[in-house]
Parts: C-alpha cells; structure tokens; sequence
C-alpha cells in the first residue's frame, strides 16, 4: 500500500512539473518578439516596477543577475506578482513546479541550458542579454495588469506566439482525448529538424512531419476527416501548418499547449516513428 501510494504521488508530482512547464513556456515565449529596452510608462508596469524595486535599473540589476548566476545549471527566473506580498517579487525556481505560492507569473525566463546551448554554448550571459533586448512589453505589462487587477484585454496578447486566435482552429488535448474514443481525427505531428532529437515519443497513430516540406506531403492528408496537428508546445510550428492547411481547404486544428499539454493530462504515447519525416 504504501509503496502503491509513493508511485501515485510521484505521478502527481510528475504531472504537475509537465503543467507548469507548459505554463511557464508560455509565458516564456510570449513576451518574446518585442523590442527589448524598457516598458513603457502609463501601462501600469514601470511604475510597479519603480515602486516595488525601487527603480527600473534596480530591478533589470537583480532580475539578469539572478539569470545570469545560473549559467551551467538550470531553472528558472520569474518575475512574479505576489497578491498575497502586494507586490512584484523575482525568483528563482529551481525547476517547472518551484514556483512562489500564489504567485502570478509576468515574466519567464528559462534557464535549462537546451534554451540557449544551441545558439550560445556556455555563453549564458549573453543569451540572457539577447532575451532581454527582445522582449514585448506591451505584452508584459498585460499580463501583470490582468493578475493585478482582473482587467479584461485584447485576446491576442495572450495568445502564444504563433498560436491561432480563432476558437474555431484550436482543440485541447482533454477533447482531443475525448474524440480519440469514438471518432477519432488525423493525428499530424510537425516539428522542426532542430527539434527533433529531444523528440522521443508522439501520440499514437500520429504520422510526423518536417513542417517546411507540406508541398511534399500535403496531398496525403484526406479532406473528408478532422486533422488535429500539434508541436512541442503548441506555439508558430503547429500555427502556422494549421493556418496553412486550412488555407488549402483542410478541416485542420491546432492541438493547445502541443504534445506537452498531452504530457500534462497522462496521454498515452508511443515511442517516437521518424521514417515519415522525410518522405
């Protein structure tokens, strides 16, 4: 029994840690795609920020820092807002399900080193100046706005980079699940080349493909059924083939959150079939 119960609460704690990475990627690539430098006055942030850091520079000071300290390592750096403190507060977060008790993420900064090692070898810091200089406040200073206060916003600004906004080209995987019982769709995989050797499994019965080769293989899909097609998390890779293929005329969606939000509700998958992503 009690070894019964050890297994169940590592599955929970598993479950949880894949959740919050979706969230946190989320936030992570939503407030990419900007310009980078400061926010902007009268949004509501700069003035947080002065107020809780005691300046912009205190605060941009201590947040890289703390990113910066974590070169070789991984986790996290948030810039949380904290209802229960009355304020913004930065932390570390040691991994996906370490974050501040009650408090609302601003602002993700991923620190594993798959995020920059690519790009940037062991060149954390520059890395860490590179996600700064490209930042999107206005999306940023929304989004605090939205925790702080409950205000209602534009949808767009909350909706992942590449993500599609219409309700009409998106499914979740809890009903991408609940349709796999009776009626199942046409399960697409796209991932980028970059990508796939993380890759180690998909969702069963799902064909994978390079997303840039669609002339090449888009005339297998049938045009008589659904087609829910998913990346890693859900973000441009799955957007824009869904955007594409309806463009074509193809009943196509966008799986939310990828196959890590799949990881997140216990989906079933099958090892990883690479044999379809060049043909």
């Amino acid at each position: 029994m009690a070894h019964g119960a050890g297994v169940r609460n590592q599955r929970r704690e598993a479950r949880g840690a894949v959740a919050g990475s979706v969230i946190l990627h989320e936030i992570y690539f939503d407030a990419l795609g900007g310009e980078g430098g400061d926010p902007i006055a009268g949004q509501g942030l700069v003035e947080a920020l002065e107020h809780d850091c005691g300046s912009l520079r205190a605060w941009h000071t201590e947040f890289t820092s703390m990113a910066k300290a974590q070169a070789g390592g991984s986790g996290w750096v948030l810039l949380v807002w904290s209802a229960r403190l009355g304020r913004l507060v930065n932390q570390w977060a040691a991994d996906h399900a370490r974050g501040l008790a009650g408090g609302a993420p601003i602002l993700a900064l991923d620190m594993y080193e798959h995020a920059y090692h690519t790009n940037y070898g062991a060149k954390a810091a520059a890395y860490v100046d590179a996600v700064m200089a490209n930042l999107h406040w206005e999306r940023i200073a929304a989004r605090y706005r939205r925790a702080r206060h409950g205000a209602a916003e534009d949808t767009a600004l909350f909706t992942p980079a590449g993500a599609p906004l219409q309700d009409e080209m998106v499914v979740t995987a809890e009903s991408l699940r609940a349709a796999s019982d009776r009626d199942p769709p046409v399960l697409l995989d796209v991932c980028l080349e970059d990508d796939l050797a993380r890759r180690s499994d998909m969702l069963p019965g799902a064909t994978l493909r390079a997303q840039e080769a669609i002339d090449r293989w888009v005339s297998t899909l049938p045009r008589d059924k659904p087609i829910a097609v998913y990346c890693v998390y859900g973000f441009q890779v799955s957007g824009n083939t869904v955007t594409e293929l309806r463009r074509r005329g193809y009943d196509a969606r966008a799986v939310k959150g990828g196959i890590a939000a799949w990881h997140a509700i216990g989906g079933r998958t099958v090892p990883i079939d690479r044999s379809t992503y060049n043909a």
